[in-house]
């Protein structure tokens, strides 16, 4: 449960939109003072790095020129900050710190940070579950009539998170946030051990056994922006294709190449910028 997170960068874009982007950005975690940060977004099959800065006294930047709205992360050597920024012209402001991290001061960044706040919440609230449950067990109460109490409560959380992408990606369909959004629920649900232990299993079947109406939804109400994009497009063939071959109406095909930017292992809550830099608790 404590795996580092590698955030989604799929590479998306919208029109050419030439302009300059600023991020001007703070930390309280005394740790990174001094630690090199890379902004990288993905180009083709691999990340990109667009810009670096130092950590001095908790204060950091990046500038830029653009001519696509894209997503972006920052990393600290080859270790991702669980959070995505939209590089989009204007004055970004990012808050990096043990207890809060925020982005805002574009229009695409206020509406990311409001999904991506009620998101954490939501992955955390599987945190709290879990210890819901080893403590019941601690104070002697039967293991099975707890987990079958506190697996109810655990899909209540799911399918609140589920109205919350639905309605993010469907807000979405015309700008960079739609995709994001799409490919990050996809890659989520269809992530193994991405709950604590004893829930896994049953909200990892839970997940994969939803999404394919989910997916099916979304792209009957989604607009032509929405499907042409080159990720979306790739996301759903490769559905398609292995739904065929579950179905039997199709030989399997070759391994697939993963969406560029997609995650091999989700946590049930991201690290914190204190933990990623070393440190148990904020400074």
């Amino acid at each position: 449960m404590n795996k580092v997170l590698y955030a989604i960068l799929p590479l998306v874009t919208l029109a050419s939109c030439a302009g300059s982007y600023n991020i001007q950005g703070t930390s309280n975690v005394s740790s990174l003072d001094g630690q090199k940060l890379y902004l990288k977004v993905s180009h083709a099959d691999t990340l990109k790095n667009i810009d670096s800065c130092d950590v001095v006294h908790g204060q950091f930047s990046f500038q830029g020129t653009l001519d696509t709205v894209r997503i972006a992360q920052i990393f600290m050597d080859d270790i991702s900050f669980p959070f995505p920024i939209v590089l989009e012209e204007g004055n970004i402001m990012l808050k990096l710190d043990n207890t809060q991290q925020q982005v805002s001061g574009t229009p695409l960044n206020d509406k990311l940070n409001a999904f991506w706040t009620k998101f954490t919440q939501l992955r955390n609230q599987y945190v709290e579950l879990d210890h819901e449950e080893s403590a019941a067990i601690l104070n002697g109460q039967d293991e099975e009539t707890v987990n079958a109490r506190l697996i109810k409560k655990a899909l209540q959380v799911y399918a609140k998170g589920d109205k919350l992408f639905t309605q993010f990606v469907t807000d979405n369909f015309d700008n960079v946030l739609g995709p994001w959004g799409f490919i990050t629920r996809y890659t989520y649900d269809t992530t193994p051990n991405a709950y604590p232990v004893w829930m896994n299993d049953y909200l990892y079947v839970n997940a994969v056994s939803q999404l394919p109406s989910w997916i099916e939804f979304v792209m009957t109400k989604a607009t032509d922006a929405f499907k042409n994009n080159p990720q979306v497009k790739m996301l759903y063939t490769n559905y398609l294709q292995a739904q065929k071959e579950m179905s039997g109406m199709a030989e399997p095909a070759a391994p697939m190449a993963p969406v560029p930017g997609s995650m091999p292992d989700a946590p049930a809550a991201p690290p914190t910028p204190a933990e990623m830099a070393g440190d148990s608790v904020a400074d």
